[in-house]
């Protein structure tokens, strides 16, 4: 592969976690990446490891996706840099508690940094890819799209945009060269309610809830996106079945099911 040929990926929130193993996986595939976060000095630690590991060039953008100007940014670097051929919507946090006494300006964040960087980021790479016949998009969602749960109204909320999102965008982009993936991870050990105080690497398996290394979510994510070319991706036999239990289940039923599992949640 000549420079010239060499493929770029840009990943989302790629300090740790389901970020940071879509950058190592992405990078073996010898793809150069463009990743953000915010933490520096742990992202660009991510960085010097994979360049050496691979042999791959990686560019970091600190980038807080809720402020305009970070976004704007990041925009203007992906229209600097060249095209880009893979997505990676992975960037985001989750709050937790009763929806009318939580700061309305954490919600609003949330939503931007879910939804809006989401769209804008699409928005800027999709006329390239479409132009080429060719590109990839991955939205990584959440089980919790499907199972809306009390005490976490806006995350369940804009994860379930983020799915609809990726289904509406495929029955456009499908016939264009495009694919489109939307994964929903259930439970996976990251960092993901380091904002709740909750030690996600700490909790101990039990019944359905067996908790996923972020490197399985993405081996099933790329996986399935190369072999079978699935919209949605659900890694892990216990997500699955609460997919699916989610979707049979009548509404009048979830809405006394859902407060149980919430209280076997950390």
């Amino acid at each position: 592969m000549t420079p010239n040929d060499r493929k770029i990926a840009l990943i989302t929130g790629a300090t740790s976690g389901i970020g940071a193993a879509y950058a190592h996986a992405l990078a073996k595939e010898g793809y150069d990446l463009i990743i953000t976060g915010r933490r520096r000095e742990i992202i660009e630690s991510v960085a010097e490891k994979i360049e050496k590991q691979f042999k791959v060039k990686v560019r970091v953008v600190i980038t807080e996706l809720s402020k305009s100007d970070d976004l704007d940014n990041l925009i203007h670097t992906i229209h600097s840099v060249g095209p880009i051929d893979m997505l990676v919507n992975n960037a985001g946090f989750t709050t937790k508690g009763i929806f009318y006494q939580q700061d309305i300006l954490e919600l609003e964040r949330m939503v931007i940094v879910h939804g809006i960087a989401m769209i804008k980021l699409t928005h800027a790479v999709l006329p390239g890819m479409i132009g080429r016949r060719n590109g990839i998009i991955i939205n990584v969602s959440s089980v919790q799209a499907v199972t809306p749960m009390p005490l976490s109204v806006g995350y369940t909320s804009v994860k379930a945009f983020m799915k609809n999102f990726s289904i509406s965008l495929h029955g456009e982009v499908k016939d264009h060269g495009v694919k489109i993936q939307c994964v929903l991870p259930g439970f996976t050990r990251t960092d993901l309610g380091r904002g709740i105080g909750v030690d996600m690497n700490t909790i101990k398996n039990r019944r359905l809830m067996h908790w996923m290394l972020p490197e399985e979510v993405v081996r099933v994510s790329l996986r399935e996106l190369n072999k079978k070319n699935k919209v949605i991706c659900i890694p892990g036999a216990g997500n699955k079945m609460l997919y699916v239990a989610a979707k049979l289940l009548p509404e009048r039923l979830w809405y006394l099911v859902a407060p149980k599992i919430v209280n076997n949640m950390p």
